[in-house]
């Protein structure tokens, strides 16, 4: 059997600890059914009431943080649950669900309504949904616009990368409902001076941007971007990777600035690309878990000069892995500090079919650092020029060229 078969085989168990990308209670890639009954109906709040408390259940039963407060989280569910089941629709309940998980002060531990999990998943498969054209990167808590897709809704009234989205038709940016095709919404943004815009945006259906990337750019640098680590991300890595060793470029750029973790031992493998030996990669503590996780190389790695670009977006095992390539001397890191959300989760399947996220492990480096709060430095900061950005060009992936051609 081949080792990376092997490998495969003996994380089956850490196959459902991840990123943000994992759901090991939930069936991988199966949508149970939504129910959707009548808003501000009885069914609705007798709905409302079994995904509360299902979720407060769950929280109670999972969250992995030694000094959690249960009685005080039980206390806030309590007092909070009447609000809950007076929700007249989806996108209330799970507003008022993320306003309690937001108590954990843990960015893995979240709700997904079934509509915006119907969303998600669609995407991850490459199927177009309603849009208005806009992609969103999280600074912190607030959605900033990254990329505004030409001939789009957003190109047309002029939006433009750096805003940041206020709300939708008068809900925060983070409760927004998802757009509907054909259906007129109002978006306000608030530019790099703080002055708003507003503008009533129709969605439609537009095609999802590509979670990978791969091209050769000056100087013959090779240039991998992908977004989050799941089985189909591996297989096309593994793919780059035995046509880099047909062919090895004089540097490589690994983009991780949009990617949002997903399956840690998939990180690993990864990670294993880059190196000639065995790599320990992360060490896992929780109540179902106690390990360190080790991956072997594969039949093809690349060992030349390597630049890892990163920012506010890369998260959870993006984070591991930049990290990991920094410690072990593989990479320079060139960007700005990543989110600091580097929690092992799981997904749990709710009543009414949405999904709910819930922080269970603790993962930090091979060397010991813990990521969680705190995030990965790059060795080069380069801040958001939102003026060269507009123009189309990349400041961040200009200093990574520039310094792998300096090592030429």
């Amino acid at each position: 059997m081949p080792a990376l078969h092997r490998l495969l085989l003996a994380l089956v168990l850490l196959s459902a600890l991840a990123g943000c990308a994992s759901v090991p209670y939930a069936r991988d890639g199966h949508l149970p059914p939504a129910e959707q009954p009548p808003d501000a109906s009885p069914e609705r709040a007798a709905l409302n009431a079994r995904v509360y408390d299902a979720t407060v259940r769950h929280v109670d039963r999972l969250f992995y943080r030694k000094d959690f407060d249960r009685a005080g989280f039980a206390g806030e569910a309590r007092a909070q649950r009447d609000d809950a089941l007076a929700q007249v629709d989806e996108a209330d309940l799970y507003a008022t669900l993320g306003t309690l998980l937001k108590r954990l002060d843990d960015d893995h531990s979240y709700a997904l309504a079934p509509t915006v999990r119907e969303r998600v998943e669609a995407r991850k498969a490459g199927e177009e949904r309603a849009g208005y054209g806009l992609v969103l990167t999280m600074a912190g808590d607030d959605y900033i616009v990254a990329m505004v897709l030409p001939d789009s809704p957003a190109a047309a009234v002029g939006i433009l990368p750096g805003w940041q989205l206020l709300s939708v038709d008068g809900r925060p940016a983070r409760a927004a409902t998802p757009a509907e095709d054909g259906r007129t919404d109002r978006l306000v943004f608030a530019d790099e001076h703080g002055t708003e815009h507003a503008f009533a945006l129709t969605a439609r259906s537009m095609p999802p941007l590509p979670r990978r990337e791969a091209r050769v750019l000056g100087d013959g640098i090779g240039y991998l971007r992908f977004d989050d680590f799941d089985r189909a991300t591996h297989d096309w890595l593994l793919e780059q990777m035995v046509a880099l060793a047909a062919d090895p470029p004089p540097g490589l750029v690994l983009d991780l600035r949009r990617n949002g973790g997903g399956l840690v031992h998939l990180a690993a493998l990864a990670h294993a690309f880059f190196h000639e030996d065995r790599q320990s990669f992360a060490v896992l503590e929780g109540r179902l878990v106690n390990r360190r996780l080790f991956a072997r190389p594969p039949a093809t790695v690349y060992t030349g000069p390597m630049v890892v670009l990163v920012g506010p977006a890369t998260s959870s095992s993006a984070e591991l892995l930049a990290a990991r390539l920094h410690e072990t001397g593989r990479a320079t890191l060139v960007g700005q500090r990543t989110r600091g959300a580097v929690v092992g989760t799981r997904g749990i399947d709710l009543p009414d079919g949405g999904l709910l996220h819930v922080g269970m492990l603790v993962m930090t480096t091979a060397d010991g650092a813990l990521l969680e709060k705190t995030g990965v430095a790059p060795d080069v900061q380069v801040a958001d020029d939102w003026a060269a950005i507009r123009e189309g060009r990349d400041p961040a992936l200009a200093k990574a060229l520039e310094l792998l051609s300096a090592r030429e």
